[in-house]
């Protein structure tokens, strides 16, 4: 499933000269960023020339992430007269794999599609495990499918293309791992070049592997992989509904805090666990964009997560034994309590 440099780099020249030489057609997806950064270095992993490959290029950003680039996906593949037999490759972050994705699923209903994860968070996370979707009405991953790409093709060099804020918002899953199975907090490398960033990835990506395998539908144990999301989805579409700068990274790592909160109030693991992640938290996140205004709009976006049962709010937290446990419900009093506290606690700059 997971391909590393060397080997990446073979398996997919030997791919796109297969699904050539019998008449298929490549395409590349990229958006606006990767197309200026990512796509030569691409180009020169394959040693194809940039006229060899139809290219789509959608606009880099949460934002786009849409009904209405999706569309423009579709049309792409059509005039490049791919079938069924096309191969659609993803390059860029966790943007490009959710959308591209939902879009190789849905065309001719059902196309290969291999992601190459241009950013830290979708090395780790996002480019992993076969979600796939769209935002909708504001509403974060609100429409999709699940749809395993034939390959992930992980190369770490892709990291010195980017912003350190973007690396540490990757960082925050890279620590959501350690949460959700008892581990030690991790230590943020200091440089985009350092040879630490390719052990943590394989780490990572490997023990999302590992959970995905045992339950690719998210009927159970891979719910634990959405530790910080309920808040940390809320949060983001929130941002997005308001035009608000906050990547996904950022919203999870205080949509952690969050839920760290509420654990100590019902689940109980070792109070230190908090003191710990505050420590980290604040060496790696600036303020939140927005205050305790938010709580009502917040709890009211928390009542279309997916993993709600009913009127229930269904959580993951984290247990007495510091491992994570799935569908825990959450009154709202104590919903509103956790906002509360994230808000009380986020006064902090960089």
């Amino acid at each position: 499933m997971i391909k590393y440099a060397e080997d990446a780099a073979v398996w997919i020249q030997q791919s796109v000269e297969s699904r050539r030489s019998a008449g298929g057609a490549v395409i590349v997806l990229t958006d606006t960023n990767t197309r200026k950064l990512c796509l030569p270095v691409f180009q020169k992993l394959i040693a194809l020339q940039a006229h060899a490959l139809h290219n789509i290029t959608i606009p880099a950003g949460e934002t786009n992430k849409n009904l209405e680039q999706l569309s423009s996906i579709w049309q792409g593949l059509t005039l490049a007269g791919a079938g069924r037999d096309a191969l659609l490759i993803c390059l860029g972050g966790g943007m490009v794999t959710d959308i591209g994705g939902f879009a190789a699923s849905t065309y001719k209903r059902g196309i290969g599609v291999v992601h190459i994860p241009t950013t830290l968070l979708a090395m780790v996370d996002a480019a992993i495990g076969g979600k796939t979707g769209i935002d909708f009405e504001h509403y974060k991953n609100h429409v999709g499918t699940f749809y395993p790409p034939e390959k992930v093709l992980i190369f770490s060099n892709f990291l010195i293309t980017l912003p350190d804020r973007q690396i540490k918002a990757g960082f925050a899953e890279v620590v959501k791992y350690a949460l959700i199975s008892g581990q030690p907090l991790p230590v943020f490398p200091q440089s985009s070049q350092s040879e630490q960033w390719l052990d943590i990835i394989r780490r990572s990506a490997n023990n999302k592997m590992e959970i995905v395998e045992k339950d690719p539908k998210e009927k159970g144990l891979r719910k634990v992989l959405n530790f910080g999301h309920t808040v940390g989805h809320a949060l983001e579409s929130y941002a997005l509904a308001q035009g608000l700068d906050l990547l996904h990274g950022e919203a999870v790592a205080a949509g952690m805090l969050s839920e760290i909160w509420l654990s100590l109030q019902i689940t109980q693991p070792h109070r230190n666990i908090l003191t710990n992640y505050i420590d980290v938290y604040s060496q790696l996140f600036d303020k939140l964009p927005f205050g305790p205004e938010s709580i009502d709009d917040l709890v009211s976006r928390m009542r279309h997560d997916k993993k709600n049962s009913g009127s229930q709010y269904m959580f993951v937290l984290l247990g007495s034994d510091g491992k994570a446990v799935w569908d825990v419900p959450v009154d709202e009093p104590l919903v509103r309590q956790s906002l509360e506290f994230l808000f009380a606690s986020n006064t902090h700059t960089v």
